[in-house]
């Protein structure tokens, strides 16, 4: 017998409930408990995968040639989050883009760390990463600057609209403190 994580005990052989783990069996007692235990989750696995394959056409050739960390990036993203992959994204529909804020809110960003681009990802988009594939994508990156806003102010986001609300921030160091801050 053993006990699966929800608790129930299972046979893990035949007459598994009566028979005993000695020096002898012990090696066939910790490969049955692993093979139960590996399989445990097996039904709903196997649905996971189902579902995966309906999202790639059922191309079961091109899930078993992936390594599962080219196929963790496919289902969410590039963990580098590139300054130049969301520009091509991005617009400030408000402003000009000469206008310095395009400039101070680039600057920021491309001093921030994965983490950092991330966690601002998060905050205004509500997912951490990137698509690979941007032409699919319903909405833009919006930056939309506030000239009414307070200088000082936090910036706000619009997770649905993958917009920010962003003050006219004065210096590089305070639109970083803010947008950090909310992020």
């Amino acid at each position: 017998m053993t006990v699966l994580s929800s608790g129930q005990e299972v046979p893990i052989c035949p007459d598994g409930e009566t028979k005993r783990v000695t020096k002898e069996n012990l090696s066939e007692f910790i490969e049955k408990v692993i093979e139960a235990r590996r399989n445990e989750a097996k039904v709903q696995v196997d649905a996971i995968r189902e579902g995966f394959l309906k999202v790639l056409e059922n191309k079961h050739s091109i899930i078993d040639l992936m390594t599962w960390e080219a196929f963790e990036m496919r289902c969410t993203g590039e963990k580098h989050i590139s300054m130049e992959r969301l520009k091509t994204i991005t617009t400030f529909p408000n402003n000009a883009q000469d206008h310095q804020i395009v400039g101070r809110f680039w600057r920021v960003f491309e001093a921030w760390s994965d983490v950092e681009r991330s966690a601002y990802l998060k905050f205004v988009w509500g997912r951490s990463r990137l698509p690979i594939d941007l032409s699919r994508l319903n909405r833009k990156h919006e930056v939309r600057l506030f000239t009414n806003m307070d200088k000082t102010a936090f910036p706000q986001s619009h997770t649905c609209f993958f917009q920010l609300d962003i003050p006219d921030y004065e210096t590089d160091e305070m639109c970083n403190n803010r947008l950090s801050a909310a992020a």
